[in-house]
């Protein structure tokens, strides 16, 4: 007869997995930006200019400004000088020659017999003094410009590793049971012992 009982309980568990993934997130169109300068002409110009100077003609006919007035007389003042001192120093040289036969008489009167230099001139004797610069034009063009400016998106990747779940449900386990029943020593420890009758 079986007195043990002996049973023996697996582990139990549970496995659960959960693969990895790449996740892909598609980025939008590219954009761009776009600038753009006009273009522009910028013209410049300049008229005709004519200069007309009067200086010397308005000269000739003695009218000079402050300036010139003083300065002319000044020089005409000096050239009278040294022509008087002229004169003097050839009269003097004439009188010095008396010892020749020259009277101081016949000195003067040929002084007096000088006739004075006579020449024709027409007024104005100076023309206009004419210059001019010619017309200008100028002419500056930008064509201007047309920029792009592109934004470029790019897919992002993002990878999700995988999980692996690792659960125990039930421990394994031995168990003994004892299917007999107890033995007392001595016998009569038995609470159901029957004694022996006489």
């Amino acid at each position: 007869m079986q007195l043990l009982k002996i049973t023996n309980i697996p582990i139990e568990y549970n496995i659960s997995t959960e693969p990895g993934r790449l996740e892909l997130k598609q980025s939008q169109n590219p954009r761009q930006r776009m600038s753009h300068d006009p273009s522009q002409m910028n013209i410049k110009s300049q008229n005709i200019q004519v200069r007309l100077d009067t200086t010397e003609l308005r000269a000739s006919l003695n009218q000079r400004n402050p300036s010139d007035f003083a300065e002319y007389y000044a020089n005409r003042g000096r050239q009278n000088s040294y022509q008087f001192i002229g004169d003097n120093v050839q009269m003097g040289n004439q009188m010095s020659q008396i010892q020749d036969g020259v009277t101081i008489s016949q000195i003067m009167r040929q002084k007096m017999l000088e006739s004075p230099d006579i020449y024709t001139t027409f007024l104005p004797s100076a023309p206009t003094d004419i210059s001019w610069q010619p017309q200008e034009l100028n002419l500056d063009y930008d064509p201007g410009s047309l920029k792009f400016d592109w934004e470029i998106m790019r897919n992002q990747m993002d990878y999700i590793p995988g999980k692996f779940n690792f659960s125990i449900t039930q421990y394994p386990e031995v168990k003994v049971e004892y299917l007999g029943t107890p033995v007392y020593v001595p016998p009569s420890a038995d609470p159901n012992y029957e004694g022996e009758s006489a």
